[in-house]
């Protein structure tokens, strides 16, 4: 199988197999989410902002600007 090689705006390149392997880890821990009861995703997700309040708050933050943005459009 010949493989193609992508670049990215960085100058990075990347090959088809790369990018399977980032499917399968993908596809993978989906499995490992989808057996776990709601409870267990709960409290992974609260014991990793009780971790990591700095990135929690940046990320909302940068989700707050970017929906504010988009709702403050004028069409």
């Amino acid at each position: 199988m010949a493989q193609q090689t992508y670049s990215s705006s960085l100058g990075e390149t990347t090959t088809d197999s790369k990018l399977d392997q980032l499917a399968q880890a993908s596809r993978e821990k989906f499995d490992q989410l989808k057996e776990k009861r709601i409870g267990d995703v709960y409290r992974d997700t609260r014991g990793w902002v009780q971790d990591n309040p700095v990135k929690m708050m940046a990320g909302l933050t940068a989700a707050g600007i970017v929906l504010g943005w988009l709702l403050g459009r004028k069409r």
